[in-house]
């Protein structure tokens, strides 16, 4: 079977001054990728790509091939519905082990509560990495893992699904036989304070955390990336659809503490990402307890925090169920969405620009 790749190469000459895909200038071995697999009538690039568990494969498929000097792929995981959960690493490794041994770790996580929206902008960050030659430095400075779709059957689940409210499906697909139901809620099911909400009993739900913690094969799937990594981790993002923030522990309690490195790189975040984003001026930062507006227990960023991961987020992308409350007052502006991703990569440069500077607030340190 051939497989069919997802970009149209355009034949011109990439120099300075041009832009491809969010590129001033494109990487060779992402341009000779672009001429050798890409097919008449394909997209230019993953950001209009139509994003599924397929586009991931084939997407990582040629980014092996053509460069694997820079990246690593680990697929050796998988959902209750057979399909792939991958661990991509992109580096460019220092030229003394004892320095690379010490390099900071930048983990991004997406997908966990289902959508297509949080796993195209993975696919976005990792073309801009691999593909635009300006990157270089983020690849040399910082060590980066991206777990690019931590749900993939909720989100082909709600791919496939004619009725609104399974489009909005955001369990993962395990048939839970003594229940006679489907899914566990994964954005759940992490340890830290897992019983500390109110037990949900009825499997049905779409919140249905699990009947204990670390149950499903997702949950430990992350765990497991972050435990290994987790000795040079300095930033943990886990990336979710319908919103439009960034949002730091605690989640199962209101105002449990202030901390100043939390809060302060998630402001200048917020600042970077208003500052490309044009006129839809919405992205704020605030706990997950305040964003939610009640508990929420069993969360990957609690986790990632109680592991001793300094800057521990959750990152709303894309306006989803708020876009139609947002278009009662205002007519958003013609492609926003490109808008809104750009300036949400600005916030993940930032981020970056945080980590690579060992920028501190308050008394707190990377």
């Amino acid at each position: 079977m051939k497989f069919c790749f997802l970009f149209l190469f355009v034949n011109v000459i990439y120099n300075s001054d041009a832009t491809f895909c969010g590129c001033k200038a494109v990487r060779e071995t992402y341009e000779k990728m672009l001429k050798e697999l890409t097919e008449e009538g394909e997209v230019e690039c993953v950001s209009d790509a139509s994003i599924g568990s397929s586009t991931v494969w084939v997407f990582l498929a040629a980014l092996r091939q053509y460069s694997e000097l820079l990246l690593t792929v680990k697929s050796d995981d998988l959902t209750f519905e057979g399909r792939y959960l991958h661990e991509v690493v992109l580096n460019i490794p220092r030229d003394k082990p004892e320095e690379e041994d010490s390099k900071p770790i930048i983990v991004l996580e997406a997908g966990q509560e289902g959508g297509v929206e949080p796993v195209g902008f993975a696919l976005y960050i990792i073309e801009q990495l691999l593909g635009c030659k300006e990157n270089e430095d983020m690849l040399k400075t910082v060590k980066w893992v991206i777990l690019p779709c931590t749900n993939p059957d909720a989100m082909e689940y709600g791919r496939w699904s004619e009725a609104t409210q399974l489009r909005l499906w955001r369990k993962n697909r395990r048939k839970l036989e003594e229940k006679g139901c489907i899914g566990v809620d994964v954005s759940r099911n992490f340890d830290t304070n897992w019983g500390a909400c109110p037990k949900v009993e009825n499997a049905f739900s779409s919140v249905y955390p699990g009947k204990s913690p670390s149950s499903e094969n997702e949950t430990i799937f992350v765990k497991q990336v972050l435990e290994k990594y987790k000795r040079h981790i300095k930033a943990y993002v886990s990336i979710r659809r319908n919103g439009h923030a960034i949002l730091y522990p605690y989640a199962h309690a209101k105002n449990l503490h202030t901390d100043a490195q939390l809060e302060g790189a998630a402001a200048d975040i917020t600042a970077k990402v208003n500052q490309r984003a044009g006129t839809v001026h919405l992205f704020s930062n605030t706990s997950i307890f305040e964003f939610e507006d009640k508990a929420r227990c069993g969360h990957s960023v609690d986790y990632a925090h109680s592991l001793g991961i300094p800057l521990s987020y959750e990152m709303r992308v894309f306006l989803g169920s708020e876009n139609h409350i947002l278009s009662k007052f205002q007519t958003l502006p013609r492609g926003y969405e490109n808008t809104l991703r750009m300036g949400y990569y600005n916030g993940i440069r930032e981020l970056y620009n945080i980590v690579a500077k060992e920028r501190q607030y308050g008394k707190n340190k990377l």
